[in-house]
């Protein structure tokens, strides 16, 4: 592509995201500026919607089973996440009241969106998958179908299997969606679960802009996958969590 058409292409590529500060975001952007891209627009979803429902699932254990380890991610490890200080411009800001609305709807509709990056902004229902034209895309640290929905991270090294980053197209499913992109994550050098964790999430989001622009070539088959396929995960206890941190050590 010229860069007159990396340009056109960014006008049509939008962030979404809970916290525009974090380094999550900061970690899509430097992948696509490593392919040319500069996505022109980012959607801020204001979170009070989402900790409502968090807070109604989890009730007495909300603080300490949801609210402080997304703290703890949206922070991040500095060591492993944004390796530089980055500091790019997106140029336009647009703020939604809650991520599944026809509000969000004609704000995509109205900015032109094509590709919509899931940089941490919730599950995705209907009202958005099915919008005409627009791509969802989401950055995955697990090998699909096989290590889908949370800790995969964590569960594929307790397994002592690949850690795998894939970007797939969001469906209506939990990463059940045609995965675009995939590629092998060196965690070797890792030496505690926070490190792998930021290091593999780090990795996979930055593939993001890289899969956007093969497909604009032609080179992507989505690889599509039976709902029934592979297995979902679920929180790993602490006990095996601190077997994955004997073995990183080790």
């Amino acid at each position: 592509m010229t860069s007159e058409e990396r340009k056109k292409l960014s006008d049509k590529i939008a962030y979404i995201t809970i916290n525009p500060r974090g380094n999550f975001l900061k970690s899509a952007q430097v992948g696509f500026r490593e392919v040319g891209l500069q996505p022109s627009h980012l959607i801020y979803v204001k979170p009070s919607d989402r900790l409502k429902k968090e807070f109604r699932k989890y009730k007495l254990s909300f603080f300490s089973e949801f609210l402080v380890p997304q703290l703890k991610r949206f922070i991040g490890n500095k060591k492993s996440f944004s390796h530089e200080e980055v500091n790019i411009p997106i140029r336009n800001h647009v703020t939604v009241n809650s991520l599944n609305s026809y509000e969000t709807v004609e704000q995509i509709k109205k900015l032109g969106v094509k590709y919509l990056i899931n940089c941490g902004a919730g599950i995705f229902t209907k009202k958005l998958i099915e919008v005409s034209g627009l791509v969802i895309l989401n950055a995955h640290a697990g090998k699909l179908p096989n290590y889908k929905n949370m800790n995969v991270v964590e569960w594929a090294l307790f397994n002592e299997d690949r850690v795998f980053g894939t970007i797939h197209q969001i469906d209506l499913g939990i990463d059940t969606g045609p995965v675009w992109l995939e590629e092998e994550i060196d965690l070797s050098k890792q030496k505690t679960l926070l490190e792998a964790r930021e290091y593999a999430f780090d990795h996979v989001i930055r593939m993001g802009g890289k899969a956007v622009i093969m497909n604009e070539e032609g080179k992507i088959t989505p690889q599509r996958h039976q709902i029934t396929e592979g297995k979902k995960w679920y929180r790993m206890h602490s006990y095996f969590q601190s077997k994955v941190e004997e073995k990183l050590k080790n």
